[in-house]
This record gives structure tokens, C-alpha cells and sequence, in this order.
């Protein structure tokens, strides 16, 4: 574990905000395929000082990965972004009658607006032309409400606000650019139904709204839950917070399971070591007492610095080793059972959780009976924020076990249509690949990966009958040419690089091609250990243009129903455009003609 010059620190992976930023782009999709709709764009969410990662270095980050624009909630956070020298776009939609919003107009902010605010905003542009700035004019979004019942315009209401923002934009006061609302239950595939009825709000309000002002509007809806599962909500733009800090907002879901790599880690060092006998009582209330002879190790954070009190039995790591909280969590301290054998010493390095140990947030906020955005925006300001960039310097510098930060050496972007365009593209890719070589394949449900993984293994000439491993982890497919066999790994019940790893698929990768489905993050270490530059391996991430079934798989949210590549809700085949997005990493794959896999589109 890397020393800190601090006695606790979160550090924050700006290289993970921009892969996360990556992967996010590579899941949009125009929700309307044939209008000819150009792919939505990224606002990061970067409220809250970017969820406790530090709003400046991330938001630089988010934008330097392909981030169209930024969103937070208050006026002077957006205030605080310009200040620092940040001019991308940026929306601000929770408002106050105290809200300096003529600072904001000044500054370039575009302010979300749901009823009285519209006019407040108006009497802003006014005030700024009265004082000599008689070019001032507020660029705004109307917010609707769909049915969560926050701020935002009701149904009832939207005629009269409408008309009003036409009336103002007419005035030339305001700008109406675009307009937005927020899905409540979009993280619960239970309740997709709900979600449905909210766009199909949405989509009538952006009509009022359209229709009074006379022209198009920027419409975003999808929050990062919808991002991921629902592309029909992806309209012109998508708002994603969660998911830029790599975190998963399904529960049970790992964040690996989407090509997310978890961006904060919270460490410490042990401020104390002593031997205590067995009975000893342990922190506030007694609530542990040991039960025979060991070793108790004080780890100085605690509920002050945003560690919740809550976590009884927390996981964390002490000095490389899984270690547990024993007893109540204080205010600045709280005390692991090393055991009776154990030789740390003060100054041993502690992970509370981060990628080095692959312990998650979702883990401490579980111990904790809370949620993973409530982890991360609570640790306190008396914990240091150390940005860190593992990418910098370029090479192959990887976070860890968990994943590797390098930048891909190639880069090809293209579209496939249907089951025969993706399998004589896998065809061509397996005509460069050789034993050893690992192919991370991850992409939406039904995107296509099985399909792509049987076009594979024909053109390796391995045996027949290749049907997605979910239910077995992993397939073995020999060879009958005389070639490597190919191994196919699905590793969706995984949550780690060791769990992957103790399968024993190192045992096979060195005579085998190794395709792993759901493996971003995880497969990366099959292909060499991270801290060797020689490590190289291809990342293959497949996005469908629409909702619909998934792979011959299980579902990211359980059910074991199976459901197939390429068809429609009846079964029946269809030749939907996907999205690939091949990234090769490695000295292995600098001077292979990747951009001749790229299979021509019909009727080009």
C-alpha cells in the first residue's frame, strides 16, 4: 500500500473518474436509432464536491475523458468551478429566494428552473441591465416534475409556466436551452413500469414545452441508474453522478459488472498496537469483549471523519490482511482484533476500503444499514483529499489487483449490424489472437457478447456448441485445429480479481485464448501481474441501440429466465445495430492491424 504524507487520507483515482467517464460514453445510445439522433452527451454531476472526491480535479478529469458539461445543485458550487477556471457548461437546479442569481448569470451558469424561480431568474437579468450590462441573459432548463414529487413543474401546472418561459425568452430575458427531470425508481428494475410512466411524462412536458417556445430543447431524464439499464431514456443527454465515482446503484450489483472502477479509497495507519487479555472489554458499551488472549490494533478515524458509528463488523485491511471492527465505532478512533498472533506494529497501513484491499463502500455502507452515496459524501474535512493519477506518466501503471489504469495503445470504434456483421468481426479478431491472449467482453444485456463469442470460436476452429458459461463460470472449447483451445469465463458472480483469479483460470490462460464476460476490472490480471509493462490484453465493450432482452444470461438483477442475443420480446431474430469499441492494451497489440476488423455496414 502506497505511504501517505498524511495520518488519513482519501485518495481519490483521477485516471478511474476518466476511465469511469469512458465506459459511461461507450453505454450511450440515441434513443431514437432511426432518426438519424447523434449519440447523446455526458453531463458529470460533480454536486457535493463531486460526492466527497473534490470537485475541481474530478470535474477536469470528467471533462478531459469526454464530459459535454458539468451539474451540481447549488448556484455557488457552480460559482466555486469558475472561480477555478472551469468554462465548460455548467447546470445548477436547486434554488433558494437567496440564491445570488445574478452572479450567476454573470458567470455563465445555467440555472435550472421549476416555477417561481423562472421569474426570480428574469428580475436577476434585469437588475444586471439596469447596473450597465445590457447584453445580461439567462440561459435556463425547465424543470418538470414526472412523478417524484420534489421541485420541478407539475403536470397541472406546466401550460402556465410554459407560455411564461416563451413569454420571457420572447423578451429576450432568457434563454430556454433545454429540459430536464428526475427518475425516482429507476434503480429498481421491480418497478420499471413507474419508470416508463415517468418518460412517458417527460416526453409529453418536453412537447408543452416545445410546442410554446416555437424550438428544440437539450432533453435529459436519465440519471445514472437509467444510464446503465435504460438506453430508451438516454434522449439527448444523460446526468451521471454515481457512476463517475465508480459505484453501482443496484443493490447486489457490483460496479464491475458495468466497466466501473471505484475512484475513492479511505486509508490510515494503526495508531496503536497492545496485547490484552481474554475478557477485555472493547470501546463504548461493551458491545465486544474478547474471548481469549490477542492483539488490538486502534485505527484513528472515526464518526467525526464521516466513518458511520453503525458499522458494527465492518470490513477492512491491516497491513495487507482481512481484519474486522471490534466494538462500538467512536468519534475519532475505533479498535480491530489482530489476533493473537499478529506482529503490526503503530504505523502499519490500513484500507477501509478502496482497490488495493477490494473492499467496496457498498461493503461499509451495508455493515452500516445505509447506502453507498451516503459512504463516500460523508467522510469529513478533516480527512485529507489526495488525487492521485495512476495513468500520469503514461506505461502500464495499474491501480491494483482490481484493474488496470493504463491507457489503451489502440483505439476502434464501430457499428455492427446484427448476428452476421458480429460474428465475422469476431471471425477477423481471432485471426490475430494466440495462446495467452484475454479479451475482456463486457456490454449491455443482450448486446451481443455470446453471439460475438461463438464468431470467435469458429474462427479459432475450437469445438461447437458454445452457449454462455453463467451458470458454470467457465467453458473449456478445444481446439481441432491443432490451435489454442478457448476458454470462456463469465464472471458475473464475481466481485473480485483473487475470486477470479482462485477459479484457476491462471492455470489455463498461458495455452488458451480466455474471453471473460462481465470481467472489467477483474480478467485484467489474467493477462500478467499490473506492475509489468509486458501485461497486454484486448477490452471489447458492445452497446445496443435499444432496451430490450438480454444475453443467453442472467440478468444483472437475478431471475433465471433465459433470454438471447439479437431478439426481439417474441424471440424472433432482429438485426439491431450495436456498438463496438475495441481498446487494445499492451506492447502485444501496438502494431496489429486492428483497424482492419472494421466490417463494412450494409449499404455502405
Amino acid at each position: 500500500m502506497n505511504e501517505l504524507p498524511f495520518e488519513r487520507a482519501a485518495v481519490i483515482d483521477l485516471a478511474a473518474v476518466r476511465h469511469n467517464v469512458r465506459s459511461l460514453l461507450d453505454r450511450l445510445q440515441p434513443s431514437e436509432p432511426d432518426a438519424q439522433t447523434p449519440r447523446p452527451r455526458l453531463m458529470a454531476v460533480v454536486k457535493a464536491d463531486a460526492y466527497g472526491h473534490g470537485a475541481e480535479p474530478v470535474a477536469r478529469a470528467a471533462l478531459a475523458a469526454g464530459a459535454d458539461r458539468l451539474g451540481v445543485a447549488h448556484v455557488r458550487e457552480a460559482l466555486e468551478l469558475r472561480q477555478a477556471g472551469l468554462t465548460a457548461p455548467i447546470l445548477a437546479w436547486l434554488h433558494t429566494p437567496d440564491t445570488p442569481f445574478a452572479e450567476a448569470i454573470a458567470a455563465d451558469v445555467t440555472l435550472g428552473v421549476s416555477g417561481w424561480d423562472l421569474d426570480a431568474v428574469a428580475g436577476a437579468v434585469r437588475a444586471l441591465r439596469d447596473a450597465g450590462d445590457g447584453q445580461a441573459r439567462a440561459r435556463v432548463h425547465l424543470k418538470l416534475d414526472t412523478g417524484l414529487g420534489r421541485h420541478g413543474c407539475m403536470p397541472a401546472d406546466r401550460p402556465a409556466f410554459c407560455a411564461r418561459a416563451a413569454e420571457l425568452e420572447q423578451a429576450g430575458l432568457v434563454e430556454v436551452d433545454g429540459v430536464f427531470s428526475h427518475l425516482g425508481v429507476a434503480d429498481d428494475p421491480e418497478r420499471a413500469a413507474e419508470t416508463e410512466a415517468q418518460r412517458e411524462e417527460f416526453l409529453r412536458g418536453v412537447d408543452d414545452a416545445e410546442r410554446a417556445l416555437g424550438h428544440g430543447l437539450i432533453r435529459h431524464l436519465a440519471n445514472t441508474p437509467a444510464t446503465l439499464s435504460r438506453p430508451d431514456t438516454h434522449l439527448d443527454m444523460v446526468r451521471v453522478g454515481l457512476g463517475l465515482y465508480g459505484l453501482s446503484p443496484f443493490e447486489g450489483v457490483p460496479a464491475a459488472r458495468f466497466g466501473l472502477r471505484p475512484v475513492m479509497s479511505l486509508r490510515t495507519s494503526l495508531a496503536n498496537v497492545k496485547r490484552v487479555p481474554a475478557g477485555q472489554g472493547v470501546s463504548y458499551g461493551f458491545r465486544h469483549r474478547t474471548q481469549a488472549a490477542t492483539v488490538l490494533g486502534l485505527v484513528p478515524v472515526g464518526y467525526a471523519d464521516g466513518v458511520p458509528r453503525l458499522a458494527d463488523d465492518a470490513p477492512l485491511h491491516v497491513a495487507g490482511r482481512s481484519c474486522t471492527v471490534a466494538g462500538r465505532i467512536a468519534m475519532d478512533q475505533f479498535v480491530v482484533d489482530l489476533g493473537p498472533d499478529a506482529s503490526e506494529a503503530p504505523g502499519a497501513p490500513v484500507e477501509l476500503f478502496g482497490p488495493e484491499s477490494g473492499i467496496t463502500a457498498d461493503a461499509w455502507a451495508a455493515a452500516a444499514g445505509t447506502i453507498n452515496y451516503e459512504l463516500v459524501t460523508r467522510i469529513g474535512a478533516r480527512v485529507p483529499r489526495v488525487h492521485v493519477d495512476t495513468e500520469a506518466g503514461g506505461g502500464n501503471d495499474a491501480v491494483d489487483g482490481h484493474g488496470s489504469a493504463a491507457s489503451p495503445v489502440r483505439e476502434v470504434r464501430f457499428q455492427l449490424d446484427g448476428v452476421e456483421q458480429t460474428q465475422a468481426f469476431a471471425g477477423r479478431l481471432a485471426g490475430l489472437l494466440r495462446a495467452g491472449d484475454v479479451l475482456v467482453l463486457t456490454g449491455d444485456l443482450g448486446a451481443g457478447k455470446t453471439t460475438f463469442t461463438q464468431g470467435l470460436g469458429r474462427g479459432l476452429g475450437v469445438r461447437e456448441g458454445i452457449i454462455s458459461p453463467t451458470f458454470v463460470l467457465s467453458r473449456i472449447h478445444p481446439s481441432l485445429e491443432g490451435g489454442p483451445d478457448l476458454v470462456h469465463v463469465d464472471a458475473y458472480r464475481l466481485g473480485s480479481a483473487e475470486e477470479l483469479l482462485d477459479t484457476g483460470l491462471e492455470d489455463t490462460v498461458a495455452g488458451s485464448v480466455t474471453v471473460v464476460e462481465w470481467g472489467h476490472g477483474m480478467a485484467e490480471r489474467l493477462a500478467g501481474h499490473p506492475e509489468d509493462p509486458r501485461a497486454s490484453w484486448l477490452d471489447l465493450h458492445l452497446t445496443r441501440s435499444s432496451g430490450g432482452k438480454g444475453d443467453q444470461d442472467e440478468g444483472p438483477h437475478g431471475g433465471d429466465g433465459l433470454v438471447f442475443d439479437f431478439s426481439d420480446e417474441d424471440g424472433a431474430t432482429t438485426d439491431e445495430t450495436r456498438t463496438a469499441v475495441l481498446r487494445a492494451y499492451g506492447p502485444r497489440w501496438a502494431q496489429e492491424p486492428l483497424d482492419d476488423l472494421v466490417v463494412e455496414r450494409r449499404g455502405s
